[in-house]
């Protein structure tokens, strides 16, 4: 499965280093990233990919201090190829 989420974090490098690795450690590999700062926080757009439910990052990102919001944009299925 692909997915698409927006986070919103705390203007702090450490804040994107540790949803990095939350995200590594929940099994879900980054295929893509963009990052944009605003005065007192970084909005970041993440492409994942994993066959494991989305649920089991999200619960943890919202468990980060430094996280203000988890939004899921989309989720779709990989198209198996023969």
């Amino acid at each position: 499965m692909r997915h698409q989420v927006n986070i919103q974090v705390n203007n702090k490098s450490v804040a994107v280093e540790r949803f990095l690795r939350v995200t590594r450690h929940r099994g879900f590999e980054l295929v893509n990233m963009s990052l944009a700062s605003a005065d007192t926080h970084y909005r970041v757009n993440l492409e994942l990919e994993s066959d494991r439910p989305l649920y089991l990052l999200t619960q943890q990102l919202t468990k980060l201090v430094e996280v203000d919001t988890v939004e899921v944009v989309s989720t779709q299925q990989r198209n198996a190829s023969a």
